[in-house]
């Protein structure tokens, strides 16, 4: 009788990779995620008993370091990984922008860590505490969450610098990533601006306006890296046609 610990005799499987069931279930997800967020905004306004609002801030996707908080890093680390395998399969065919594919891996990894840690909002702190003492810019308004000034540059020079590798990839590609990049940013910056406005006023901060406004900035965030998984995923289908996750 053979031992069942020989090679031949483990278990292995193979699951095909598929980019449009990805989305499907990433998109379901999203969507449970707001309708428990919506259920713990209820609860906070209702004045329902305490345990309730406990529990809601486990999912409350205004509330930092909570389950939405893992998904959006799980996702962003997702898109993180794929990247790096596109580079690793553009460098073997010797590609012109391996290097910005690279790139692109370790800022999806630099914005998971962003999800994780809030490092956005210190670095809002510290533009407030650089800036408003010369008079250039000012915590108020639109800008009353500080770290969009400094994100929204850096922003306009990744733009800028990978304009010639967008126009290298093929179209839907392309058109894809813009997509994602202005459902994204509409959220994290649009939306943020529109939200940073309306929290400046204490009267309002936890209002049912407040929560629509938050609720609607982190459904675009985690749509527009949804779609981002999606297309990235899809542009590495094309480079290896029979992507698969197998293990024994």
């Amino acid at each position: 009788m053979r031992s069942p610990m020989n090679g031949e005799n483990n278990p292995s499987g193979h699951l095909s990779i598929d980019p449009c069931e990805v989305f499907k279930c990433l998109f379901t997800i999203i969507v449970v995620l707001h309708v428990f967020s919506a259920f713990a905004v209820w609860a906070r306004v209702s004045g329902a008993p305490g345990y309730l609002n406990d529990i809601g801030e486990y999912f409350n996707v205004g509330i930092e370091q909570n389950v939405p908080t893992i998904f959006s890093v799980l996702i962003w680390s997702t898109a993180a990984v794929t990247t790096g395998l596109i580079a690793h399969f553009e460098a073997s065919s010797r590609s012109q922008f391996v290097g910005r594919w690279r790139a692109l891996s370790l800022i999806f990894l630099f914005l998971a860590f962003d999800e994780g840690t809030t490092f956005h909002e210190h670095i809002g702190s510290l533009t407030e505490d650089w800036l408003t003492p010369v008079g250039w810019i000012a915590p108020t308004g639109y800008l009353y969450f500080m770290w969009v000034a400094p994100y929204g540059a850096l922003v306009m020079l990744l733009a800028g610098l990978y304009a010639p590798f967008l126009d290298a990839l093929p179209s839907r590609t392309r058109w894809g990533l813009v997509l994602s990049a202005v459902i994204f940013l509409g959220g994290a910056m649009g939306v943020e601006m529109i939200s940073a406005s309306v929290y400046e006023q204490k009267a309002v901060r936890y209002s049912v306006l407040y929560a629509v406004l938050y609720s609607i900035e982190e459904f675009m965030e985690m749509l527009g890296v949804a779609l981002l998984n999606f297309f990235m995923l899809d542009y590495l289908k094309t480079r290896v046609p029979d992507l698969a996750l197998s293990w024994s």
